[in-house]
């Protein structure tokens, strides 16, 4: 059996995007688990991505899917995925048009029971999308902070570049935020896979993040992809469970804006950007306690086709 599929990347956080119809799901999807290592690889045996999203819908000429279904490079199941959704959302759009449904300006989607809803913003030709993120819980609220905390204060002892505050984020997933004076990649290695053993061995997605000084120019670039100016700016380097390093975090980019707001040092009024290595995202949380909305590109890259 051959399954078309489109390669897209949000941020070069990049994912084997499919569709498949609702009865075929329940065959489809645990069969795509357990090729995801094969099929995510990049040593030229495969397509080579973060993950799978599996868009599930009721024809094949639908635009609106019931269902995304997102499963890591190891074959694991993501409770969310910040640059996924875009990914998606941009696959809908992508289908729509070529449905001739032209007024299609956003998608609700439902991941393990939630619904998220994606809107696009900017230009007609590349617009970005905002994703309607879950409620996070900080802090305390985390039942494993303290387990979390104390792991990462054990490495720090041992690595003083890891020295700064630790704030753990849930969003549907698991965050620790580490802002440090200099965050670099090779520090999120050695913060990050250590960190794995924790939640029981189910592991935590972990963010190296140091703040950058504001510019004119990021002003106007956030005005030319949001329309509003920044509040903040953070250099974050993620960590990944179930990948490893990756070019883009989309819910670790939420955890970096809910963390640097909870602080109270900056205007929830304003957007936090979060500079990765794959590209620049957006964070706002108008309100303690309620939703998080992330913006950022998602670009589609080639399609084909695998055999299953």
């Amino acid at each position: 059996m051959f399954i078309d599929f489109e390669k897209w990347h949000g941020a070069k956080n990049d994912f084997i995007v499919t569709w498949i119809l609702t009865p075929d799901r329940d065959m489809i999807v645990p069969t795509l688990e357990r090729l995801a290592t094969k099929l995510c690889a990049r040593d030229g045996s495969g397509v080579g991505a973060d993950g799978i999203l599996v868009l599930v819908a009721k024809s094949r000429k639908e635009a609106n899917p019931e269902e995304l279904v997102i499963i890591n490079a190891d074959g694991s199941l993501a409770k969310n995925c910040g640059n996924g959704l875009r990914c998606a959302a941009m696959s809908a759009r992508r289908r729509a048009y070529k449905e001739s449904i032209l007024d299609f300006d956003g998608v609700a989607m439902k991941v393990q029971g939630a619904t998220i809803d994606c809107r696009f913003l900017g230009s007609e030709g590349n617009p970005f999308v905002a994703v309607t993120m879950p409620v996070p819980t900080v802090g305390i609220d985390n039942g494993w902070t303290s387990e979390v905390a104390a792991s990462i204060k054990s490495l720090q002892g041992s690595h003083p570049k890891l020295k700064g505050d630790i704030e753990t984020v849930s969003i549907g997933n698991p965050h620790v935020v580490i802002s440090v004076e200099d965050a670099t990649a090779d520090l999120a290695v050695v913060a990050g896979k250590p960190l794995q053993t924790v939640r029981g061995g189910d592991g935590i997605n972990v963010h190296l993040a140091s703040v950058i000084e504001l510019t004119e120019k990021d002003h106007q670039r956030a005005r030319r992809e949001i329309g509003e100016d920044l509040g903040e700016l953070w250099k974050v380097y993620p960590w990944e469970r179930g990948v490893g390093p990756t070019q883009a975090c989309g819910t670790g980019a939420c955890a970096v804006g809910v963390a640097t707001l909870a602080t109270g040092l900056a205007e929830r009024s304003m957007w936090v950007g979060v500079e990765m290595p794959g590209g620049r995202l957006y964070v706002k949380q108008d309100t303690e306690g309620e939703a998080v909305t992330l913006a950022g590109p998602a670009s589609f890259v080639f399609s084909g086709s695998f055999e299953i």
